[in-house]
């Protein structure tokens, strides 16, 4: 019998993290920092594997430092957000907050298209916003449910709650690409 671990299991050694082994804080700046096994690994990011279908599970916690060549480094993976509580949840919910920010659009108050672009003026649910997005059919993502996801031009993303409610002209624009 080979007891040799194939290619495979030797890629899928995942750290799950767990809150008897890190310990999360915030940093003098406001960041997020962490403790695993007493040592303190300082500034880290937080990235959601699923973010779409999946936001409360596996949560990549990687280094975060953008001066090193291994800033890319993974400590280890939250397999479930429900496993934290309390003080550590909420730093935790703060930081996902902070870096996964997606306003949802209220009302669209005026949209225009030209060249392939296409300007809106919005209302969300974080005030007035102004953004443009270019080529319709690569930045609209259709969530279900008749949740709509657009990205501007500048990676911000937006969503409509519900498309069927966005008005006849900006419907008419992005109903070809949902």
């Amino acid at each position: 019998m080979n007891n040799k671990p194939n290619k495979m299991e030797a890629y899928a050694d995942i750290n799950y993290l767990t809150p008897e082994k890190c310990e999360f804080y915030e940093t003098d700046g406001g960041l997020l920092g962490m403790k695993m096994d007493g040592e303190d690994l300082g500034r880290v990011a937080l990235l959601r594997m699923f973010p779409l279908r999946n936001p409360a599970k596996f949560i990549s916690v990687r280094r975060e430092n953008r001066e090193r060549s291994d800033s890319r480094k993974e400590y280890g993976v939250i397999e479930d957000l429900s496993a934290f509580s309390g003080a550590q949840r909420e730093l935790i919910d703060k930081e996902l907050s902070r870096r996964y920010f997606v306003p949802e659009i209220t009302k669209v108050t005026n949209v225009k298209e030209e060249y392939g672009h296409t300007y809106w003026n919005v209302e969300t649910n974080a005030g007035e916003r102004s953004f443009t997005v270019f080529d319709l059919n690569s930045n609209l993502l259709n969530l279900g449910g008749g949740r709509v996801m657009m990205v501007d031009v500048d990676g911000n993303r937006y969503v409509f709650p519900d498309v069927s409610k966005i008005g006849e002209k900006a419907l008419r624009l992005i109903e070809i690409w949902i």
